[in-house]
């Protein structure tokens, strides 16, 4: 159907999307094809754009360090990020999450980062229902401690308890 150049050039130009990006522009040249009006693709767009939450719990910063460098990495592929410290997170909004990284540190004997005990105790004492959630943990600790990362995992559990899928192990 293409003239050899044509397909070429098309191949070039595909060559750095994402297969997300990809899925809505053969989903937008449907629309063109099919005669729909720029409003209903500029909704569409606006309702296939992914929404993540980048979460930290940390003592030192490193955690948060590593959740602010993600949520640039997101929004320059156009992934809208909300960044937030479980200090800050609102437990109620976690039944509401689609996609929802958490980057946390262990401290002491195997125990969360002070600013993140509500968020943790909150899950081990709650029994959510969150099938909609896909999560990744990731899990900071010093190995040179018996219980390194035990918080992580901890989460991870609990996550997986509530019906949650792991996006990442």
């Amino acid at each position: 159907m293409l003239a050899q150049e044509r397909f070429r050039q098309l191949q070039d130009f595909i060559n750095g999307y994402s297969r997300e990006e990809l899925i809505w522009i053969n989903g937008y040249l449907s629309g063109l094809v099919n005669g729909s009006n720029e409003t209903k693709i500029n909704a569409a767009t606006e309702t296939t754009r992914k929404k993540i939450t980048v979460a930290f719990g940390t003592e030192t910063g490193n955690a948060k360090s590593l959740a602010m460098q993600l949520g640039a990495v997101a929004r320059q592929k156009s992934v809208v990020a909300k960044i937030a410290g479980l200090d800050q997170y609102k437990l109620s909004d976690l039944e509401k999450e689609e996609f929802f990284i958490l980057i946390i540190s262990t401290q002491g004997e195997g125990e969360p980062p002070i600013p993140a005990k509500k968020f943790y105790d909150y899950i081990h004492a709650q029994q959510l229902q969150l099938p909609q959630l896909n999560y990744a943990v990731l899990a900071l600790g010093d190995s040179s401690y018996p219980l390194f990362c035990k918080t992580g995992e901890d989460v991870d559990s609990r996550f997986k308890a509530f019906g949650a899928k792991a996006i990442l192990p």
